[in-house]
């Protein structure tokens, strides 16, 4: 790769930098806390990478949930990427044999790192910025789990910064009316589901009825049936 391709990958994947080792660095503190190393630290974030869905396992991990649940909770929560990602299936397709490792690596602040690019941009720009972002998650994330497991550090509630993160993009969201039904649609059904099953049992049955439901009355209301 030119010089000139890295540095343009790089300056792009800053923004991204900044999020990501903020965020992993608070997740391997959680991982630690809630008693996995820094092995376990680094196998979540160079093998899973999934960021939110990461958080959401802490507790899964320590409590021996059963695989069926996280496999379907990781569906849920991950779902978005099946959206966004359609629009890169031709370009990833035409990148040859690390084809896989762009699918596996889009995440969402890759997304949209990839839209603001300009048109035509070289596909080892594209790979380089997947790659330094993954990298940036693993070296937040093995600084939180080292410094939580050496030093006697009172870290409790970092593990909130994820939760902080979806307040902010739940109110930004809520701030146009047009999103403001399908919040309250998603709270209803989740508050139903925690009622009903309990807070141990109620994320994964919660999501999938959210996202089916809307999936369901989107059609009827770009048709103008429903309002």
């Amino acid at each position: 790769m030119k010089k000139g391709e890295r540095q343009r990958a790089f300056t792009a994947s800053l923004p991204v930098f900044c999020g990501y080792v903020f965020l992993g660095t608070a997740f391997g503190a959680t991982l630690a806390q809630a008693g996995f190393g820094p092995l376990w630290a680094f196998a979540c974030s160079a093998f899973v990478y999934g960021g939110s869905l990461q958080f959401v396992m802490v507790p899964m991990m320590a409590g021996g949930t059963s695989l069926v649940t996280v496999a379907l909770t990781a569906l849920m929560v991950q779902a978005r990427h099946l959206f966004y990602g359609i629009s890169y299936i031709e370009r990833f397709s035409r990148m040859g044999p690390v084809r896989p490792y762009m699918i596996f690596s889009l995440t969402d602040e890759t997304y949209s790192v990839f839209c603001s690019l300009p048109e035509g941009e070289s596909d080892g720009v594209l790979f380089r910025i997947a790659l330094y972002d993954q990298l940036y998650w693993v070296g937040g994330t093995m600084i939180g789990s080292i410094l939580a497991t050496a030093l006697p550090l009172d870290l409790s509630g970092i593990d909130f910064s994820m939760t902080a993160l979806f307040i902010v993009i739940c109110v930004e969201k809520a701030m146009e009316r047009r999103n403001r039904p399908a919040l309250a649609l998603g709270a209803l059904i989740s508050l139903a589901m925690l009622l009903l099953l309990g807070p141990d049992r109620f994320l994964a049955p919660a999501l999938a009825v959210t996202a089916a439901v809307l999936t369901m009355t989107r059609p009827a209301k770009e048709g103008g049936a429903a309002v």
